[in-house]
């Protein structure tokens, strides 16, 4: 399956004039993986991860198809979203101790779902501290505090 998922990756990118290294592994829960090599990295991952968003989804979808049994596939390039999911933990995290500062309820910029879920997964271990999302896509946040 996996040669699968790398061959229509590269057939994305050869029809674009890219040839990309790609490098898969198990990671987060998923099949990791990672393109590096491309000429303009900026480009494919565009403003907040937009374009990375949507390739990910294409190549889901073809996997999905050819595999129904096959875990979620996390697209990256050059490491983009490892640092995106380092920098979401320390924000949590962050949020938390102020939160435990205050006393009271953080609340966290616009964010997407699988943002938000990073923020939630990171703090759901900690006993005193609780989160929710609130708002309405795409203004949709998440709300740090601490257990009453």
């Amino acid at each position: 399956m996996e040669k699968e998922i790398v061959d229509f990756i590269k057939d994305i990118f050869k029809t674009i004039g890219e040839n990309p290294t790609v490098e898969i592994k198990r990671k987060f829960g998923g099949l990791y993986v990672n393109l590096s090599n491309l000429s303009n990295k900026a480009l494919y991952i565009g403003k907040e991860g937009s374009v990375l968003r949507s390739l990910q989804y294409v190549v889901n979808v073809y996997a999905h198809k050819v595999d129904k049994d096959l875990g979620a596939i996390i697209l990256d390039i050059d490491g983009y979203k490892d640092k995106q999911f380092e920098h979401l933990k320390t924000m949590a995290i962050d949020a938390a101790l102020k939160a435990k500062m205050l006393k009271g309820p953080v609340e966290l910029k616009p964010m997407s779902a699988q943002a938000r879920r990073i923020i939630h997964i990171t703090l759901k271990n900690y006993p005193d501290i609780w989160t929710h999302s609130v708002g309405k896509e795409p203004r949709r946040r998440v709300i740090v505090d601490i257990r009453k």
